[in-house]
């Protein structure tokens, strides 16, 4: 399993998903952990995979900050779209989805987690609302990075007749 960390790490909330994703990932063998910063076109590379894929983000869509935001990966355009801004990347996952889509590539199997933020400034410290909200927020980046992992197929040993 590949899990994509996006965002910021001096703007304020934009780090959130970053550092919860190497607190939660840092020490397990089992995943890809990539901390992709602000790749912008570059996720559709890192999309690019074979693996299911866990990707993490701070958005901003109007919602109270702390909510949390999840959706399978294929939705996630048409999510954002409804939402307006899902992303406070300007190029965010949902362009690099669209694009890849339009490139041709094949979607990877997995799911988008996001959770709203409130403070983005150059400096500023984590919100008293993602702080608040952090133990549902990793809960679920718990539970579903499980369930890509259970439902990833293992390497079968090799075989042969005897």
């Amino acid at each position: 399993m590949k899990v994509i960390a996006l965002g910021a790490t001096m703007r304020g909330d934009d780090g959130f998903a970053l550092a919860l994703a190497q607190q939660v990932f840092a020490s397990d063998a089992r995943v890809e952990l990539i901390i992709a910063g602000r790749p912008g076109p570059g996720l559709v590379d890192l999309l690019d995979t074979h693996a299911p894929v866990l990707l993490l983000d701070v958005v901003v869509s109007g919602h109270t900050p702390g909510s949390l935001h999840h959706f399978a990966l294929a939705e996630l355009p048409d999510h954002a779209r409804a939402l307006a801004q899902l992303s406070s990347h300007g190029f965010g996952p949902a362009e690099a989805l669209e694009l890849a889509k339009a490139l041709g590539r094949t979607l990877p199997r997995g799911e988008f987690i996001g959770i709203e933020g409130a403070r983005f400034d150059l400096g500023q410290e984590f919100s008293p609302d993602l702080l608040a909200a952090r133990a549902r927020f990793e809960a679920l980046i718990r539970a579903r990075a499980d369930t890509l992992l259970d439902a990833e197929p293992q390497e079968q040993p090799c075989t042969s007749p005897v």
